[in-house]
């Protein structure tokens, strides 16, 4: 039986994830949606967003707390 790990993950750890996974959504998203979709910075900044933050939040940030935490 694996043992649970009940403490919460560092927060600079955290910090240090959330951003590395920033980075390759935020360098590549906006271009490819101002590319294929609309060239009006509203709508990429809008459409950009709208996917940059689900991804973040319910896929890279769940997967990361899975791993430091260690409920895998």
């Amino acid at each position: 039986m694996r043992q649970v790990n009940n403490s919460p993950p560092n927060k600079h750890v955290m910090a240090a994830f959330t951003f590395v996974a920033l980075l390759p959504l935020v360098y590549f998203i906006p271009p490819w949606v101002a590319e294929n979709i609309s060239d009006q910075h509203v709508w990429v900044t809008l459409i950009s967003v709208a996917s940059i933050v689900p991804i973040i939040s319910y896929v890279l940030l769940t997967v990361m707390l899975w791993w430091v935490v260690g409920c895998g």
